[in-house]
């Protein structure tokens, strides 16, 4: 059976929430934060597979981060902590 998109969801927030829980400076429990804000706004997305919504929502956080002017030093983390909890 195919994971929805929200149960992909669900389960990068669990990992990003124990990594938050984990961070022991200002700038990853942020890093953590900005994800899991942005997870939660795309949790209602319609589809299905592990990949799709991984493709979808990395589609969704670049638009996000560039409308948003996030510093690159910060897009840079934020995009590597998406492919940590990826993985």
């Amino acid at each position: 059976m195919m994971i929805t998109f929200a149960e992909r969801s669900d389960a990068l927030s669990e990992q990003l929430r124990e990594l938050e829980h984990q961070a022991d400076d200002g700038d990853q429990l942020f890093y953590c934060a900005y994800l899991l804000g942005l997870l939660g706004l795309h949790s209602a997305a319609e589809g299905e597979g592990t990949e799709e919504f991984d493709a979808y929502f990395e589609t969704e956080l670049k638009a996000t981060l560039t409308a948003e002017g996030v510093t690159g030093k910060d897009q840079d983390a934020i995009l590597e902590l998406w492919q940590k909890v990826t993985k």
